[in-house]
């Protein structure tokens, strides 16, 4: 995927053709883990609500109500009981907080420590604010379900403002401490599932992935039962692949019986396999009506036409004229999407024109590519 952006100093198009002129060697090695991760690979959240204490004069206690029990309540169970939120109503050095953590996504052990973010609910600011001990549970808590209920972790610490614009929410670095171990279970009947990112779901991307595996993963115990069968004067044992492609985004590993004892070793093999090439990109022109940015891949090709725009008049694309050029050759050939920027370039369009010239052939079927608009 190649991008354009707005450029001040110069034409953007002109600085969309330099990056076009670099072309990316495809050849280049892409291991399966550049494109996949192992299914039930994942963080976990764990949350809480908590206190911050020790503000100046930000908090919300005195007005939120539900600060004000939850102090009420923090005072009872270390035996200093307060009769009524009255006696609360001056305090505004507290504010209660959401309490976040998450648990790394290969897993983690009890007493491992992980960031923990802190946002206030009403309070004007968290600066200079400490998080009094806050017990963590899974989001999913329900008081029906004891499950549920089990403390995983205690967060507390300094509030660290990250943000200088925005002082209601902050981080505590190594604020949680766990109180559990997390292991996550890759494996399923002795096999592992490669999942494909987004960006390379496709059949053709899960084929490639199940064959480079199959051809680099050596399979020990099938080079044995062959030498063996050699030496006996038997048949070849026939070649068993250890991967393959189940959809377009998931491609299965078996592990062989040997491995499964300590299968980390094999599991990495299998991650750090090279693929042979990489298919063909699809044609695909991103928009960002927001900051006006396009994008596209190089296999973006339009029809030769003529394209007219507002009061600049008509624009030939791919000598439709049927003049022979040297980009294009004859009026028949489609032509790169490039040359079209090219030709728009030396107009000084605005983002927002070349969008509508770009959105006005997709419509017209001249456009060969898929339209994508991203945020």
């Amino acid at each position: 995927m190649i991008a354009m952006h707005r450029h001040r100093a110069r034409s953007p198009w002109a600085v969309l053709a330099v990056v076009l002129g670099t072309t990316i060697n495809a050849a280049a090695e892409v291991r399966v883990q550049d494109v996949t991760s192992l299914q039930g690979r994942r963080t976990n959240k764990l949350m809480g609500y908590g206190l911050v204490v020790g503000l100046d004069g930000t908090g919300d206690g005195g007005k939120n109500e539900h600060t004000m029990r939850a102090l009420m309540a923090m005072h009872r169970k270390f035996h200093q009981p307060v009769l009524s939120s009255e006696e609360l109503k001056t305090t505004n050095n507290v504010a209660m907080v959401a309490v976040e953590a998450a648990v790394p996504e290969y897993g983690a052990r009890e007493g491992q420590t992980v960031d923990v973010a802190v946002s206030a609910f009403s309070a004007k600011s968290l600066k200079g604010g400490r998080l009094l001990m806050t017990p963590l549970q899974f989001p999913g808590f329900d008081e029906n379900d004891p499950a549920t209920q089990q403390i995983l972790g205690f967060a507390g610490g300094w509030v660290e403002i990250t943000d200088a614009g925005v002082s209601t929410r902050g981080m505590i670095r190594d604020g949680c401490t766990l109180e559990s171990d997390f292991f996550y279970n890759f494996i399923l009947d002795g096999a592992v599932t490669l999942v494909l990112d987004d960006e390379h779901a496709g059949y053709q991307w899960s084929k490639l992935v199940a064959e480079s595996i199959n051809a680099q993963v050596t399979n020990l115990a099938e080079l044995h039962a062959r030498r063996q069968s050699n030496e006996r004067g038997r048949d070849v044992v026939a070649h068993t692949e250890i991967a393959e492609a189940v959809g377009p985004k998931n491609v299965l590993v078996r592990i062989p019986a040997y491995e499964l004892a300590k299968p980390a070793s094999f599991i990495d093999r299998v991650l750090q396999s090279i693929l042979f090439q990489t298919p063909a990109q699809p044609a695909r022109v991103c928009i960002n009506r927001t900051t006006g940015h396009i994008s596209f891949t190089e296999t973006v090709t339009i029809t030769p036409t003529i394209l007219q725009l507002p009061g600049l008049g008509t624009l030939g694309i791919g000598g439709v004229t049927g003049a022979k050029t040297k980009e294009s050759g004859n009026k028949n050939e489609n032509v790169k999407f490039q040359e079209l920027l090219n030709t728009l370039g030396k107009l000084q369009l605005q983002p927002e024109q070349m969008i509508a010239a770009v959105e006005h052939l997709h419509r017209t079927g001249t456009l060969h590519a898929q339209l994508v608009y991203t945020e």
